[in-house]
C-alpha cells in the first residue's frame, strides 16, 4: 500500500479551525497557516517531518508547501474513494481535468497567491521521505485512477470489447469543414488508437506532439504516462496535473452506448481538440468479426498544418477563422502564400512519416490517401516516442506483441497470468489456445524455465 492511502494512525491530533481566517500561532509552518485561514480541518503525523493529513482521503501535505491555496477545494473536501463530479458546474455537462474544478473559477485571489508559490512545490515534494512522493493534488487523482482501473475490469467495459463502434471525430469549432468516420473494435487500446488510427485519419504528424483523452463524464485524463518524448509533455504538469496511462485502457471505457463521446486533444501546446462521437454499435452477432477491423469510412477538409508558418492564428478557433476568409478569399494573392507557406513548413505536410511532401488544400479531403497511410500504419508497429538521451536524435519505442491465438496487434492485450510469457486480446482467445492451441503444455515448460 502505497503513503498517500495509508489513514492517519492514532497519534495524530485533529486541527479543526473554529471558523474560516481563525488565529493562528506565529510558529504555525505556512502550510498549517494557510489550511487555518481556509478552515480546513488537518491532522499531524508523528514522523519528524511533521506531515500535515487533510480530507477523507488522507493526503499527505508537506508542512512547508506555501502553494495550499492553489489546489481545488475538492481534494480537501470529497473522498476521492467516491467522488462523483458535479456536472452541472461545467461548460455543456462537459467534466473537464480530473472533475478538480479550475481554482481561478472558484477563488482567483486565492489562486494567484497559490501560483507565485508554485516553484518551490516540487521540491519539497522529491526531497520527501515519501515513498512515492506526489502532490496532494496527485495524491487525490491517484485515488481516482485506482477506481478508473478498477471500472475497467467491470462486466459493462468487458461485454462492450466485444463489438465494433462507428464513430464520428469532429475538429472542435470546426465541425462541419474537419471531420472523418471510422469503424474501430471497441476494444482497442488508447494508445493504439491515437497512434495507429488517428493519425493518419487525421493526418497529424506521428510520434511528434503528445496528446490526451479526457472522459466528459468524470474528467479522466489518459495519455503517453511513461513516454514523455514528445516535444510538448511539459504541459501535462500544468495543464492537467497528472494523465493516466493509456496503454491497456479500452476505447470501451469511455463510450458504451451510441452518443457517448470523448474528448481528444492532439498537441498539448497549440491544444487542437476534437470530440469522438460514438455513432454506432455494430453488435458481435450482427457482423463484429472477432479479428480487428479499422476502417475510414469517410470524411471532409484537410487536417490543420502543424507548427507551420502562413496562418494567423492556431488552435480550433483560429483555424475556424482561417477557413471562413479562406473560403471568401481562397482566389487572393495573400491566401495562397499562406497555403504555400503552410505546405513548406507545417511538419504534417513537408515532413509527413511516410512518402514525399504533401499539399496543404483546406477544403478537400483525399481519402485515398488516409487510407494508404491507415493501412500502412496498422501494418506495421504501434510507435511511441521516447526521451532520448542523445540530443541529436530521435528515440522511439516500436512494438508489434499481439494475441498468441488470432494475432490481433490493436486491442487490448494481456498477459496470460501463469506464464506472463504471451498476451491475449480476449478471454474466448485465451482458452482457445489453451485447449487447442498447445498453451496449456508451453505454460507449463514456461513455468519450469523460470523456477
Amino acid at each position: 500500500v502505497s503513503d498517500v492511502e495509508e489513514s492517519s494512525d492514532g497519534d495524530e491530533e485533529l486541527l479543526i479551525p473554529s471558523h474560516p481566517g481563525e488565529e493562528y500561532d506565529d510558529c504555525a509552518c505556512p502550510a498549517e497557516r494557510d489550511l487555518m485561514l481556509l478552515g480546513i480541518p488537518f491532522a499531524k503525523d508523528s514522523s519528524d517531518d511533521g506531515w500535515l493529513i487533510v480530507g477523507p482521503g488522507k493526503l499527505k501535505i508537506h508542512p512547508h508547501d506555501k502553494s495550499v491555496q492553489k489546489y481545488s477545494r475538492v481534494i480537501f473536501e470529497e473522498d476521492p474513494r467516491t467522488y462523483v463530479p458535479d456536472r452541472t458546474r461545467y461548460t455543456d455537462g462537459r467534466v473537464t481535468r480530473w472533475g478538480l474544478i479550475n481554482l481561478a473559477e472558484e477563488d482567483p485571489f486565492a489562486f494567484v497567491a497559490g501560483f507565485m508559490n508554485m516553484n518551490q512545490q516540487p521540491f519539497l515534494y522529491e526531497n520527501s521521505s515519501l515513498i512515492k512522493p506526489l502532490k496532494p493534488d496527485e495524491q487525490f487523482i491517484h485515488l481516482l485512477e485506482k477506481r478508473k482501473g478498477e471500472y475497467l475490469d467491470s462486466s459493462e467495459v468487458q461485454d462492450a470489447k466485444r463489438h465494433a463502434y462507428v464513430l464520428k471525430v469532429e475538429l472542435c469549432e470546426n465541425e462541419k469543414d474537419v471531420w472523418r468516420r471510422i469503424e474501430v473494435p471497441a476494444a482497442i487500446d488508447l494508445s493504439k488508437f491515437h497512434d495507429q488510427v488517428l493519425v493518419p485519419c487525421m493526418g497529424w504528424a506521428r510520434g511528434y506532439h503528445g496528446y490526451v483523452f479526457e472522459d466528459p463524464k468524470d474528467g479522466a485524463v489518459i495519455g503517453p504516462y511513461k513516454y514523455d518524448g514528445y516535444i510538448d509533455m511539459m504541459h501535462v504538469s500544468m495543464t492537467y496535473t497528472k494523465i493516466m496511462d493509456d496503454r491497456a485502457f479500452p476505447l470501451s471505457g469511455i463510450l458504451q452506448k451510441e452518443g457517448d463521446a470523448v474528448y481528444y486533444t492532439y498537441d498539448l501546446g497549440d491544444q487542437w481538440e476534437h470530440r469522438i462521437e460514438l455513432e454506432r454499435i455494430i453488435l458481435a452477432d450482427e457482423g463484429a468479426s472477432r479479428d480487428s477491423r479499422v476502417v475510414l469510412i469517410d470524411g471532409a477538409g484537410a487536417c490543420p498544418p502543424e507548427d507551420g508558418n502562413g496562418l494567423d492564428g492556431k488552435s480550433n478557433c483560429g483555424y475556424a477563422e482561417f477557413l471562413s476568409s479562406y473560403k471568401k478569399n481562397r482566389k487572393k494573392l495573400k491566401m495562397k502564400e499562406a497555403v504555400r507557406e503552410a505546405t513548406r513548413t507545417a511538419t504534417n505536410y513537408a515532413k509527413p512519416w511516410m512518402g514525399p511532401p504533401v499539399k496543404f488544400r483546406p477544403l478537400e479531403f483525399d481519402i485515398a490517401f488516409h487510407r494508404r497511410m491507415l493501412q500502412s500504419m496498422l501494418a506495421g508497429p504501434s510507435v511511441k516516442k521516447k526521451n532520448s538521451a542523445l540530443k541529436d536524435r530521435e528515440a522511439f519505442h516500436e512494438s508489434t506483441r499481439a494475441c498468441n491465438n488470432c494475432g490481433d496487434r490493436i486491442k487490448v492485450l494481456n498477459k496470460c497470468t501463469a506464464c506472463r510469457k504471451v498476451s491475449y486480446c480476449s478471454r474466448e482467445c485465451q482458452v482457445e489456445d489453451w485447449k487447442e492451441g498447445g498453451h496449456k503444455k508451453e505454460c507449463k515448460r514456461n513455468n519450469k524455465r523460470s523456477k
